[in-house]
């Protein structure tokens, strides 16, 4: 997910105004969704109460029947219009915003969003801005003008080297960024206490730590690993250690989520032992491939599956599927994927990473299949889902799909 957004301000009049607005809007039934009025839809499903007293429950692994309405999930920053506000409040349920959204976050919070609502931060790097003086991007620990030099000059054993005795940097359009050292004791602090400072707003529910890479893969394609980490074992306990202290130390005893986007696997293992110290995680290639389209059968499987495991572990996942807009056929195929996993510990987005500013919604969104009569099955070369409603069907072979609503 990108690194920058812009920020923006939200004049209190607004707020009343988007009140009022959302107010009319359903005595009037006037808000439309592709050429036609929303009220010809069904009902957008209710906001996803999720505490964190839930989510620290383990789930068992045998199947139950759950909450299995569709969620959809938001980031990272909301639409500038009103009437997209209030489509965004109307329809989506988890939210990852930015730092410095804050008045956006009230503002749908005040149209009747319960969230969560997770603070987006990145988790690898810290921005060089060029210079002592410059203002440094935003969602990043290292967020105030000065913080690079004062870091680099004082705790030069922060950054992650690589063999040579060099800073691993990142380019980023025009800015660099340069990777820290996950099992360093001062940063672990350093970052604890930018974590404590951004969520003493109390309307924060969590954190977002955006790019964890769970394995040295993309070290590995750039040649260039960290002198300190000479395999996976070694990264690996590093990052879950880091994990591991963020949660005792303050999510877990201030009751706060703690969510992440894993990246960077070779195998699915990688993403389970480091859901262990979390409370959720974004896939954010489920199903679809962004450059090919549809992933093979084998892929689509372990996909599903790592969905379900997720769930099954009492964790809660965000499925993002890349695509275009008009991709409708693609969309389908996700979501149809989506309704036959989710146990009500997950949410959907399809969208492509370039538009995740933009409101995509699609008609099946409006689904309402009722309760899960169990988990999917094989029917042939195909899974299938029973609900109280109807059923769902998808051949991940031919990319046939059904959606039967009773």
């Amino acid at each position: 997910m990108e690194k920058n957004k812009t920020l923006r301000k939200i004049h209190p009049i607004l707020i009343l105004a988007l009140i009022l607005l959302a107010a009319n809007a359903v005595i009037l039934g006037v808000l439309y969704f592709r050429g036609q009025p929303i009220s010809t839809l069904a009902t957008p499903t209710p906001q996803l109460q999720m505490q964190t007293a839930d989510l620290s429950q383990t789930a068992s692994n045998e199947f139950t029947v759950t909450d299995v309405k569709v969620r959809l999930a938001w980031f990272t920053s909301l639409p500038k219009s009103s009437n997209d506000i209030l489509k965004v409040a109307q329809w989506f349920d988890v939210f990852i915003l930015i730092q410095g959204d804050e008045d956006n976050r009230d503002l749908v919070k005040n149209l009747g969003v319960e969230g969560p609502i997770l603070q987006y931060v990145e988790f690898e790097s810290i921005q060089d801005p060029g210079s002592c003086d410059a203002e440094p991007r935003i969602n990043q620990v290292a967020y105030l003008p000065g913080d690079f030099c004062r870091i680099s000059e004082q705790h030069p054993d922060w950054f992650m080297l690589d063999k040579n005795g060099e800073r691993i940097g990142l380019i980023d359009n025009d800015s660099t960024w340069y990777i820290m050292d996950p099992g360093s004791p001062g940063w672990r602090a350093f970052f604890l206490e930018r974590i404590e400072t951004f969520q003493s707003d109390s309307n924060w529910d969590g954190v977002f730590l955006d790019n964890i890479p769970v394995t040295l893969a993309f070290r590995e394609a750039d040649g260039n690993l960290p002198a300190a980490y000479p395999d996976d074992a070694s990264y690996q306990s590093a990052i879950q250690g880091f994990l591991k202290f963020l949660s005792e130390e303050y999510f877990q005893p201030n009751h706060k989520l703690l969510f992440a986007n894993l990246v960077s696997r070779k195998d699915d293992a990688d993403w389970v032992n480091h859901i262990n110290y979390i409370d959720g995680a974004m896939h954010e290639g489920w199903v679809l491939d962004k450059s090919d389209g549809y992933r093979s059968e084998e892929t689509w499987e372990k996909h599903l599956r790592l969905a379900e495991q997720t769930q099954e572990m009492g964790k809660f996942i965000i499925l993002v599927s890349q695509g275009n807009k008009e991709d409708t056929t693609l969309q389908r195929f996700a979501f149809a994927s989506y309704l036959l996993i989710n146990r009500g510990r997950a949410a959907f987005r399809f969208a492509n990473s370039d538009h995740y500013r933009d409101i995509w919604l699609y008609d099946n969104y409006a689904s309402n299949l009722g309760e899960s009569l169990g988990p999917r099955y094989q029917a042939g070369s195909a899974w299938k889902r029973d609900f109280s409603n109807g059923s769902v069907l998808v051949n991940p072979e031919t990319h046939e799909v059904e959606i039967i609503i009773k």
